[in-house]
């Protein structure tokens, strides 16, 4: 899998997050998403400053959408659509896509 398909899936699970939020669609998880991914990948790139610099992020953006679906269980949908434009949620998405970015450039100096 390519690294910019791992940046798709996460746009794609966001919005996904989004709609569900927003919409009482249902949550999907797409295909090469990040977790699954990170998981698949640990043992051979652990060892890459960038891949353990994003398992962190990772877990961060994790821990907002576990607090969003909180929310969202407990009925308050308004209160979870105000987490997910919170700028530290913005930001976390961000740092993951410039990381993952970085871990491509990474493993291409090493395989070239």
């Amino acid at each position: 899998m390519k690294l910019e398909d791992i940046i798709l899936a996460h746009a794609k699970y966001k919005l996904s997050l989004r709609n569900f939020v927003e919409k009482c669609s249902e949550l999907e998880i797409p295909e090469g998403d990040l977790l699954f991914w990170l998981q698949e990948q640990a043992r051979e790139l652990s060892h890459l400053r960038s891949f353990r610099i994003l398992q962190r992020e990772h877990e961060a953006f994790v821990n907002y959408v576990s607090a969003v679906l909180t929310l969202v269980a407990e009925g308050q949908r308004a209160q979870a659509q105000e987490l997910m434009s919170s700028e530290m949620f913005v930001l976390i998405s961000e740092e993951i896509v410039t990381t993952v970015s970085l871990l491509e450039r990474e493993l291409n100096r090493k395989t070239h």
